[in-house]
């Protein structure tokens, strides 16, 4: 039995897939498998992986794209190693990445994971340097205790890159692997669980080529779907933070005014989501008095909750007239197009 295992989930990246691979392969550290899992490809990636014949190679192929969560899990339930690493089908690692990371967990058995930074690089290859792109600034070299993780994470999202992590086989059987119905944020939701019950730690060096698709093709650029996506997906990662028991709640807030004070650490927790602000927390913010109430009804004067609603505006009624304008707007816009070409081939025609 390998001590490392490799997982990819593999789509429509043939491109860059033969390069994700041979960075494996050619790793210091040999004692690995490399377990793929495609998902329905149709440009000729999986036939690209079967040319591979290193015996350290396992690969399964989804008839039809099913979700990168869903080949992200079967390979994780398909590997044996100790320890675990992720690598993206577009990305690949760089030398000596899997050598350094076995090295700290072994000498760290209080570390559940470690991560690393990536470099940037694009279509070709070449070192991404443009310190204005989307994703530069994104990720951090800073360590923290699991709770000061779990507070960061709250205020400010995600900052450590997926692709670098190599976990303990141990955190999986512990947490669970990765939901399904998240497409914008699974890693993210991965960290939080994860240091609800584990240490992590990130190493200040680059350990893997992070690649940037041109035309917005990442995952994670900022699309307006994606967007749309990660406030709906934010909303559902936030309900971990209602599980933790009061004294876990005060330990990692205790920098809210309030919270020392409150008897219930909950309201204290929901405010802060309301004075965040971003999408999906004020959802989640006015769901957790809500639900404070419910359990015990002096936790705050009904019309303090009713004026929080109506100011909070969780649906943004708002700009619901704006919005429905807009989308006529788009509407007639496609209709306008869709008769211009009617038109500019009728002409063609002639």
């Amino acid at each position: 039995m390998p001590k490392v295992s490799v997982v990819m989930p593999s789509y429509n990246h043939a491109p860059y897939v033969r390069e994700a691979v041979e960075s494996v392969l050619k790793q210091s550290y040999s004692d690995l498998e490399l377990i793929i899992t495609d998902d329905g490809s149709i440009d000729g990636t999986a036939d690209i992986v079967r040319s591979f014949t290193d015996p350290r190679i396992r690969f399964h192929a989804f008839e039809q794209n099913q979700g990168a969560c869903i080949a992200m899990n079967d390979a994780i339930n398909r590997s044996s190693g100790e320890y675990v690493a992720v690598l993206n089908s577009d990305d690949y690692f760089l030398p000596g990445k899997i050598e350094r990371q076995v090295a700290f967990l072994d000498a760290h058995r209080e570390i559940g994971a470690v991560f690393g930074l990536p470099e940037f690089v694009d279509e070709h290859g070449a070192t991404v340097t443009n310190r204005t792109h989307p994703f530069a600034g994104t990720f951090t070299t800073i360590n923290r205790s699991r709770r000061e993780w779990l507070r960061h994470f709250f205020a400010h999202g995600n900052c450590l890159c997926h692709s670098t992590v190599m976990i303990r086989r141990t955190c999986y059987e512990k947490i669970g692997l990765f939901d399904p119905l998240l497409m914008q944020l699974p890693d993210f939701d991965i960290w939080i669980r994860l240091c609800m019950h584990f240490e992590i730690y990130i190493l200040s060096e680059e350990l893997t080529a992070f690649r940037i698709l041109g035309r917005g093709r990442n995952v994670s650029a900022p699309s307006e779907a994606a967007v749309a996506r990660e406030a709906w997906e934010l909303h559902t990662i936030l309900q971990h933070y209602s599980k933790l028991d009061k004294e876990t709640v005060r330990n990692i807030f205790h920098d809210l005014p309030t919270i020392i004070e409150m008897e219930s650490p909950a309201l204290a927790l929901a405010l802060e989501a309301i004075r965040i602000g971003r999408p999906g927390y004020r959802q989640y913010g006015l769901e957790l008095i809500r639900e404070c109430l419910i359990e015990k009804p002096n936790t705050l004067p009904y019309k303090q909750y009713f004026r929080l609603v109506g100011e909070s505006d969780p649906y943004a009624t708002r700009f619901a007239g704006k919005l429905s304008e807009y989308t006529v707007k788009s509407t007639i816009f496609k209709i306008l197009q869709h008769l211009a070409r009617k038109i500019r081939a009728q002409y063609n025609g002639l």
